[in-house]
């Protein structure tokens, strides 16, 4: 047997939105495709970017939001974009609970309009999403209270303290303040935009390009846990991404997978869409975020997609297994 190739693999941020991480990881895709993967979350203060462009990583979970601005600073080597992690936005407004529950029934977009909300600090393409989705529901932004800058942590202890009336994130942090009965979930913002290109890996184009056979075994094990995930049943999921969220209790998880599964937030299959890439640095553009309209071709590598899909198929006409085999490096 061929030796497996270390590949080391980051995440910028540790939530349930990233399922299909955990799935490739923890069930030993990548190793069936011939690659040992390293796997860790970017520290504190630092940048998935700047970790690939030093060699400190080879893939990144990130987005192209990321390479969009370094597109816009000049950087011709910006991050090349692999394969589509989540094609829907998965965060959330969490209401302030209180002692009554009537507002909370009547919830509606406009409720927004005088009220606070923490939204995201430490990245910005959350609130951007937000922002269009606000304007797409007819919210007047400048009516909203925003306390900007705070850790999902910080925000999560304001709204617990009473200090905001919403608070914007993914879960299982929005479900925990569900389970502790200080907040309740207003809105998913996922079905209020549809197809968007959120999350995706991305790597440096020198590493693809000396790489490719690599980058390809890559995505090849990404499109097995899609098609894994697409298929498992809840508890299958739940003991997947388990070892990843030590002291969420599995009802949490549970909770957290249904939704996030039945609204679509994963894709079936890692190919990035034009449609889809178009429409999210659109809406960074009108944020403000991004200023450049840098075309698909420029950033998506659709190619290796492409030939993951068409050998799943291909898998799938000859009957070939597609059993879970577990090895994994994972460093917290």
């Amino acid at each position: 047997m061929t030796r497996p190739v270390t590949l080391r693999l980051i995440e910028t941020f540790r939530n349930l939105f990233y399922t299909p991480i955990y799935v490739a990881v923890s069930g030993g895709f990548f190793y069936r495709r011939g690659l040992n993967v390293r796997f860790s979350t970017v520290p504190d203060g630092g940048s998935a970017v700047e970790m690939l462009r030093t060699g400190a990583a080879d893939i990144a979970q990130t987005g192209i939001s990321r390479s969009l601005i370094e597109l816009d600073s000049g950087r011709e080597d910006a991050p090349l974009h692999i394969a589509e992690i989540n094609s829907r936005d998965g965060f959330f407004l969490v209401q302030r609970s209180t002692q009554s529950d009537a507002s909370q029934s009547a919830w509606d977009w406009r409720s927004l309009e005088g009220a606070s909300i923490a939204p995201v600090g430490f990245t910005p393409v959350p609130w951007n999403s937000l922002r269009a989705a606000m304007l797409l529901n007819g919210v007047n932004i400048r009516a909203v209270n925003l306390v900007s800058g705070l850790s999902a942590q910080d925000a999560m202890d304001r709204l617990r303290a009473g200090d905001v009336d919403y608070v914007h994130l993914p879960h299982p942090q929005a479900a925990l303040l569900e389970s502790e009965g200080v907040g309740r979930v207003a809105v998913a913002l996922g079905p209020q935009l549809g197809h968007i290109c959120y999350s995706s890996f991305a790597a440096m184009p020198d590493f693809v390009e000396a790489h490719g056979d690599i980058v390809q075994a890559f995505v090849n094990g990404f499109a097995d846990a899609l098609s894994w995930l697409s298929a498992a049943d809840y508890a299958q999921i739940v003991a997947s991404v388990a070892p990843f969220f030590h002291g969420v209790d599995s009802r949490v998880l549970l909770h957290c997978i249904r939704q996030y599964r039945s609204s679509g937030t994963w894709p079936q299959s890692p190919s990035i869409e034009r449609d889809a890439f178009d429409r999210m640095r659109d809406i960074l553009i009108d944020g403000g975020l991004v200023s450049g309209r840098h075309r698909y071709e420029r950033l998506a590598r659709a190619e290796f997609a492409a030939t993951a899909h068409a050998r799943i198929h291909a898998q799938t006409d000859h009957g070939e297994d597609d059993g879970i085999d577990s090895r994994t490096d994972v460093q917290s």
